[in-house]
C-alpha cells in the first residue's frame, strides 16, 4: 500500500515537472540586447519605462513575480523596449543600492544585478559596500571594474536626474510605468501594453 502511494506521488511530481517546467523555462527573461538600464530593441514601436525603488515592497513584488515574464513576452519578442529608472528612498542604504546599480549598468549587467538587490532587500546591512560587491560577483560583473566604479562616487548623485524625470511627468508612486506617453500603475501595465499593440 505504501509503495503504491509513493509511486502515485512520484508520478504526480513527474507530471507536474513535465507540464510546468517547460513553461517556467520559456518565461525566463533572457536579457538579450541590454544597454545600461534598458533591454530590448531600441527601435521597438513601444517604449515602457519602469519607475522603481529597492526599498519599495510592491516594486520588489513586481520584480520577482512579474518582470521576467513581461520581458519574455513583450521585450524578447521585439515589441517593447524596456527601461528602468531608479527612485531610491532617502536613506543611506537605498542610495547606496542605486549608486551600485549604475555601476552594474556600465557593464550591461543591470537587470541581473537588480534581481539580487531585490532578493536581499530588507536584510540587515544588505546594501553595505561588501555585500554590494558580493552581488556584483554573483551577477557575473568584472569585480575590479565594479569596485573602482563604486569607489569613485561618480554616480553618488545620479539618481537626482531620475527624480527630475519622474517629477516632470507627475509621478506619484512606485512602481509606475510610462507606456509610450501613458503613465500607469503595475495593475494597468499589461492591459495598456495590449491596447497599444492592438491599436
Amino acid at each position: 500500500m505504501i509503495t503504491v502511494v509513493f509511486i502515485s506521488i512520484a508520478a504526480a511530481v513527474l507530471f507536474g515537472a513535465a507540464v510546468f517546467l517547460p513553461k517556467f523555462l520559456n518565461n525566463s527573461a533572457k536579457y538579450d540586447n541590454t544597454s545600461g538600464f534598458s533591454v530590448g530593441d531600441p527601435n521597438a514601436a513601444m517604449k515602457v519605462v519602469e519607475f522603481s525603488s529597492y526599498s519599495c515592497s510592491y516594486c520588489r513584488s513586481f520584480s520577482e513575480n512579474n518582470e521576467r515574464e513581461f520581458i519574455s513576452e513583450y521585450v524578447d519578442s521585439g515589441e517593447v523596449y524596456y527601461t528602468y529608472v531608479n527612485l531610491p528612498a532617502n536613506s543611506e542604504q537605498s542610495l547606496a543600492a542605486a549608486e551600485a546599480s549604475y555601476c552594474a549598468a556600465e557593464q550591461n549587467k543591470f537587470f541581473e544585478y537588480k534581481d539580487l538587490l531585490f532578493t536581499y532587500a530588507g536584510y540587515s546591512d544588505s546594501y553595505s559596500t561588501s555585500n554590494l560587491i558580493k552581488y556584483a560577483n554573483s551577477a557575473g560583473l568584472d569585480a575590479d571594474e565594479f569596485q573602482a566604479c563604486l569607489g569613485s562616487d561618480k554616480y553618488a548623485e545620479a539618481y537626482l536626474d531620475d527624480y527630475d524625470y519622474a517629477g516632470s511627468i507627475g509621478l506619484t508612486g512606485t512602481p509606475s510605468f510610462m507606456v509610450n506617453d501613458t503613465l500607469v500603475y503595475s495593475n494597468e501595465l499589461i492591459q495598456t501594453v495590449e491596447y497599444y499593440l492592438q491599436n
